[in-house]
């Protein structure tokens, strides 16, 4: 390969590395190629099995089946001003209940792990994408510190 074949491939790799893809004035952040390609992968669950946690560290996919229950638990820090919520609580496929649980109960100290817990119940056959937000709790303008989805396959139950 010769000298100006080897320094265009190099320009090109460090202009997709380092130039921006995505990302206007007042618009999301850019989105760098080597951002894109170490960004780690949504996680793949599989079948959910019916009463399980699912303790959610990134946006997810799984399977469940008509009627069964499970929930989908969130981490933060508590005092931290921030606090999971759900944004999709009327899915005609998957219903999340309004009220959710937090662990430990009662007070906890400032910076320590609670997780909020969220109770869904797959209800319809169909596709469902319910969407969880880490939002300020003093400031109700600001955008998301962080977002989960969680896309559901939900199945018709088998016939017995």
């Amino acid at each position: 390969m010769s000298n100006v074949c080897k320094v265009a491939v190099i320009i090109l790799f460090l202009t997709s590395t380092f130039l921006p893809m995505q990302g206007c004035k007042n618009g999301p952040p850019p989105v760098m190629l080597a951002r894109q390609l170490l960004k780690n992968k949504d996680q793949d669950l599989g079948t959910i099995a019916p009463g399980s946690v699912l303790k959610l560290e990134k946006s997810s996919d799984g399977t469940a089946t008509v009627g069964e229950d499970f929930k989908v638990s969130l981490t933060s820090k508590s005092g931290d001003g921030h606090a999971w919520q759900c944004r999709t609580l009327n899915d005609p496929h998957v219903l999340v209940d309004a009220a959710s649980t937090t662990e430990p109960q009662g007070t906890v100290a400032a910076g320590r792990e609670s997780r909020t817990i969220f109770q869904l119940h797959a209800r319809a056959a169909g596709d469902a994408k319910i969407e969880f937000a880490l939002v300020s709790t003093t400031d109700k303008n600001n955008a998301p510190s962080k977002s989960i989805t969680l896309e559901v396959e939900v199945k018709a139950a088998a016939s017995k």
